[in-house]
């Protein structure tokens, strides 16, 4: 399966609110339980679900964060995402970056491999945005 880059780096087909992984309420409790758990995010699970930050605003997209600096961003400058910005890494995304792996590195030896591929793999910026950084300079 092809991933899905957000604007900021995060992946979008793995995040457990995707609109593709979300499946049931129970899907939607299990999110907002491990996000408050291991991110202290305050989300109810009806809140759970996101059409991803890449859908048009004309389709009327939920997103779990409706007002994304990264989103208003990277469309006024005309990119796909944070990787092909020449302020890359901007402070506001080293702190979105820096808070995700600290989360990690807190957290780990404490969770599952499953809790990992749901909750900390999809929010790895920093190497996927490295990744695409490296590939575009290529071309």
């Amino acid at each position: 399966m092809k991933e899905i880059i957000a604007r900021c780096g995060f992946i979008c087909n793995r995040c457990q609110a995707y609109r593709e992984n979300v499946k049931n309420d129970a899907d939607r409790q299990r999110v907002s339980k491990s996000w408050r758990k291991f991110y202290g995010l305050q989300l109810a699970a009806d809140q759970i679900y996101c059409d991803g930050c890449l859908k048009p605003d004309s389709e009327n997209p939920r997103r779990i964060t409706q007002d994304c600096p990264f989103r208003k961003c990277t469309q006024q400058k005309g990119i796909p995402n944070c990787a092909y910005c020449h302020d890359y890494p901007c402070e506001r995304l080293e702190k979105q970056m820096s808070g995700c792996e600290s989360v990690e590195l807190e957290w780990r030896g404490k969770y599952s491999a499953v809790e990992y591929r749901d909750f900390f793999s999809p929010y790895g910026a920093r190497k996927t945005l490295g990744r695409i950084r490296k590939s575009v300079k290529k071309n």
